[in-house]
């Protein structure tokens, strides 16, 4: 019975680690959260129902009871958005494997009673098999899960990176809607009080009928268009509340209801192909895609032939006493010799290799277009802003002129009126323009593709 004995000793020393390992749900937030820090200047928490969790919901709470501007309705998101919080627990998902691919397999325990037909006591046979393969694959398996890992933290950097920018584009999205909604306002308030006039000639009879009517047309259709302004404001302020998860009292933010004028000096744009590749999250996860296709490929190699070898021990009782001996467990590779396994791990690593270059080509062209986009959404509004607003202005002034002193009709006076709105407009829709290519431009240099961009990281199916 010594040799079984030892046996068991192997086995309860086995089962012992087995048990030391466990499972740190937020493992890896840490270097998440340091690295989100690092790119965006902004901060996030992970709630756990303690102290730390009210102090941000405190946070929360004065920035919503100030004027948001676009830095902090995006911390507030980070903060705030459950739906971030639901994404942190893929964290946790991956540390579960990764503790899962440490662990050896349960040992197998038989247990056979036979009853003899002639009668007489029953015959006993008991088997406790392992797979002691185990030792030496675990390290394969853990090799895997750890690329995994390392590619789940880079993931959901980069899902935090990419709704922080998605967050400021919704600020922008409905920074611009609140101008446009000051500026159609504007107008109908402007239209109302030419329209008064025109009454007012029309009865005189200084103005015809078609005249007075198209007063009134142009009239109608800038209060169509503060129509549509106001449901696109309604729209994107619901856009901006879900990001923020904000509801009920914390609906009522406010924000400045200007966009900011194009900054001086404009955004750095030097050797921004350079920038991108270097901080590519989707490039580093793919990186570790790779890496674990390799490991992958190993595993499926190392263990094509012989994927599972038991040892135990089997005790057996007939007539007399117990016998006992040890047992061993192998499959026979006649048919499956692992060459399904290991041709689709090769396949994986392949493709996995290619989708790193296609990427790596989709970032760069991605810098450029996005820069060249930035550059020219501003030359755009500055054009609008320094040479066709104050045009537009000039013609609008020397139009009236020339109405009130009767040397040209209204149609004149209504077409530069609505020359000058729609230069007013397309200034806004320029503005928002800018400030929309530049929050990309800013989330490609932090590291992460804009959406619509091309693949992210994890979207591959592995």
């Amino acid at each position: 019975m010594a040799w079984p004995l030892k046996l068991g000793g192997v086995v309860a020393l086995l089962i012992y680690l087995s048990g030391c390992a466990s499972v740190r749900l937020d493992a890896g937030f840490d270097e998440v959260k340091a690295s989100v820090e690092e790119r965006s200047k902004a901060q996030i928490v992970w709630n756990s129902g303690s102290d730390l969790d009210r102090q941000v919901d405190e946070r929360v709470r004065s920035l919503l009871a100030g004027k948001l501007t676009a830095d902090q309705a995006v911390q507030v998101a980070l903060l705030n958005n459950r739906q971030l919080q639901a994404i942190y627990s893929e964290l946790g998902v991956a540390q579960s494997d990764l503790v899962q691919a440490g662990l050896l397999r349960n040992p197998i325990f038989d247990v056979a009673v036979t009853f003899p037909t002639s009668g007489g006591r029953a015959d006993l046979e008991l088997t406790a098999v392992m797979n002691f393969l185990d030792l030496v694959y675990i390290p394969l398996r853990k090799r895997v899960a750890a690329s995994r890992f390392e590619e789940t933290k880079l993931r959901v950097t980069g899902a935090v990176l990419a709704f922080a920018g998605q967050t400021r584009r919704a600020f922008y999205i409905h920074q611009a809607n609140e101008q446009m909604l000051e500026l159609r306002q504007t107008v109908v308030q402007a239209l109302s009080a030419s329209v008064e006039v025109a009454r007012r000639l029309h009865e005189a009879g200084n103005i015809s009928d078609l005249d007075f009517a198209r007063q009134r047309a142009l009239l109608e259709s800038g209060k169509l268009a503060l129509r549509s302004a106001e449901a696109a404001l309604s729209q994107s302020r619901e856009q901006l509340n879900m990001a923020l998860g904000a509801w009920g009292k914390a609906t009522e933010w406010q924000i400045d209801r200007r966009l900011p004028d194009v900054p001086v000096p404009p955004m750095e744009t030097e050797a921004s192909e350079k920038v991108a590749i270097e901080k590519s999250l989707d490039l580093d996860g793919m990186k570790q895609r790779i890496i674990a296709a390799g490991e992958q490929l190993g595993f499926a190699k190392a263990t094509a032939l012989v994927p599972d070898w038991g040892i135990g021990t089997r005790g057996e009782r007939q007539e007399g006493p117990f016998s006992v001996g040890p047992i061993l467990e192998f499959p026979i590779p006649l048919f499956d010799q692992g060459q399904g396994r290991s041709g689709r791990a090769a396949a994986e690593l392949r493709r996995a290799q290619q989708e790193y270059y296609a990427a790596a080509v989709r970032i760069r062209s991605t810098a450029r277009s996005l820069r060249d986009r930035m550059q020219a959404a501003q030359d755009r509004a500055l054009y609008y802003r320094d040479i066709l607003l104050p045009l537009q202005e000039q013609i609008m002034n020397e139009t009236q002129l020339h109405y009130n002193a009767m040397q040209i009709g209204v149609v004149e006076l209504l077409r530069a009126k609505e020359q000058q709105i729609e230069t007013a407009v397309a200034y806004v829709e320029a503005l928002r323009d800018h400030w929309l290519a530049r929050t990309d431009f800013a989330l490609l240099l932090s590291g992460r593709l804009p959406e619509g961009s091309g693949v992210q990281v994890g979207q591959t199916e592995k």
